[in-house]
């Protein structure tokens, strides 16, 4: 059997990822606006959130904005036990919590997104939830702190 080499090493690696002018301008009414849009199909009428280009029903170019409330329904949802680096931080998320792929009033698609509750009974799929902003917006999903049952806001 022949002995791997090992050669540590660690790597520095600078990722920047790049838009189109849908993803931009969602980001400018979220940040500036505090306002979530989506995109219409102009062949099926399917609103997408977050934007993307073009449908994925009927292959048609998305150009029309039209604004999504930040209230919804969960359609799905776990409880994450494992911590992670929260990607809009860099900062370790506590354990547990909440996730759901929310689909907010006005559009077709999910959001997935952070719940504030992280007690599963106290979940279920059809729930109502609210979005809670952040006061200081900088242009991220993470604008939105999480979202919270409709009946129990905070």
């Amino acid at each position: 059997m022949t002995e791997l080499l090992r050669v540590p090493h660690t790597m520095t690696l600078a990722w920047r990822y790049g838009t189109s002018w849908y993803f931009a301008e969602f980001i400018r009414a979220l940040r500036d606006e505090r306002r979530l849009l989506g995109l219409r199909c102009p062949a099926c009428r399917r609103v997408y959130l977050p934007p993307r280009p073009v449908c994925g029903n009927c292959y048609a170019e998305l150009r029309e904005w039209v604004e999504v409330k930040d209230s919804g329904t969960i359609r799905a949802f776990t409880i994450v036990h494992t911590p992670i680096i929260d990607p809009t931080s860099g900062q370790l998320r506590p354990t547990p919590y909440g996730m759901a792929l929310i689909q907010l009033d006005g559009a077709d698609t999910t959001l997935n997104h952070y719940l504030a509750e992280n007690d599963p009974s106290q979940l279920q799929i059809g729930m109502r939830v609210q979005a809670v902003w952040r006061k200081e917006r900088s242009g991220m999903l993470s604008d939105i702190v999480h979202f919270v049952a409709m009946n129990n806001e905070q």
